[in-house]
């Protein structure tokens, strides 16, 4: 069961490049594309946007706003049979407020008039449509796949809807198909970048948080150094996580599923180590893990669930026994012994 493809590691800083540190890479996926983060400008633009999100961004707040518009956004997604992942427009847009930009656009997904109006929506000196979080967002949805129809790939199509999809069709013309190397208005060129950073951040975020040194998550934690989170600050000097990429399209995964356990988690708090024990035999790409053994890793309390962070970016993910990533607190209070499920990630053979 060993990883057969091959793999890049990029570190984030120059000095980083000249180390030895192995880690396990990690693969960015947005709307079932891969993002190129095999080319170091790439990787290291989206580690920057990453991290300059959390000294800027009330996470806490987006996160708590996110549990409840979610499942509408991702209601109406569903039903134009749109990507999940476009729910995280309306995060970047406007940061689910109903606000009106300098520029004329307004509400959760940010409409510009003609174009709400265009999407069948009544805007005018009375009623704004584009303040009706349901009629708003089926707009947003129908606006999303008539650009994709049109363009074809995601990243572009959101660059499209930032930048209007008239310019980033001209754009296309002029410097071909690849937003990650076209020369764009300073807004469109991070708009992408910002997107993903939120999708990174809200879920993986146990992969990120020994970067920042505090639960980012967490309104009531502080961060190490208070600096004003400029880029000489001391916790955020680099991006530990590695990524990789090889093709445009992601590749197809094989999930594989082990029992472990927790011991003696009962006086968790938020960042504790927790012993995590398999209970059975797991082949990863560092070799053969056999039953019984057992070693310690940083724990995240999010939402009500602690997120494990194993150092093996993908390949294995501490899930809950409801097959839900992040271990109820309430379960490591009370139990000796927590029941958790390892969900191994691997290339499938695509031959």
């Amino acid at each position: 069961m060993r990883l057969r493809h091959k793999t890049a590691v990029l570190f984030f800083c120059a000095w980083l490049l000249c180390g030895s540190a192995q880690a396990r890479l990690h693969e960015v996926i947005f709307c079932g594309e891969r993002i190129p983060v095999d080319n170091n400008f790439v990787a290291t633009k989206l580690m920057n946007v990453i991290r300059k999100q959390v000294p800027v961004v009330n996470l806490p707040r987006l996160r708590q706003q996110a549990n409840t518009w979610f499942p509408v956004f991702e209601r109406y997604l569903s039903r134009h049979g749109l990507p999940m992942d476009l729910k995280y427009i309306p995060v970047v847009e406007s940061g689910f407020t109903n606000a009106t930009s300098h520029a004329g656009a307004a509400g959760y997904w940010q409409l510009m008039p003609e174009t709400a109006r265009g999407q069948g929506l009544t805007v005018n000196d009375v009623i704004d449509e584009r303040n009706d979080i349901a009629k708003s967002t089926d707009a947003a949805c129908r606006l999303l796949k008539t650009y994709y129809s049109q363009i074809g790939v995601w990243a572009l199509t959101l660059a499209g809807y930032n930048f209007g999809i008239s310019n980033i069709s001209k754009a296309i013309k002029r410097q071909g198909s690849n937003y990650f190397s076209m020369q764009l208005n300073p807004e469109t060129a991070l708009y992408v970048y910002k997107i993903i950073a939120v999708k990174e951040l809200f879920e993986y975020p146990e992969l990120y948080m020994k970067d920042f040194g505090y639960n980012v998550f967490n309104a009531d934690a502080r961060p190490v150094n208070t600096g004003g989170g400029s880029d000489n600050d001391e916790e955020f000097r680099s991006m530990s996580v590695k990524v990789m990429s090889k093709t445009t399209k992601a590749a197809k995964v094989k999930l594989s599923y082990y029992s472990a356990h927790i011991e003696n988690a009962r006086k968790f708090s938020d960042g504790d180590l927790v012993k995590i024990i398999f209970d059975e035999d797991i082949y990863t790409s560092s070799g053969l893990s056999r039953k019984g053994y057992g070693f310690k890793a940083t724990g995240w309390l999010i939402d009500g669930r602690v997120f494990i962070d194993l150092n093996m970016g993908h390949e294995l993910t501490v899930l809950a026994m409801d097959n839900q990533k992040g271990i109820p607190l309430a379960e490591l209070k009370t139990n000796k012994k927590t029941e958790v499920i390892l969900r191994q990630e691997e290339q499938a053979d695509t031959e």
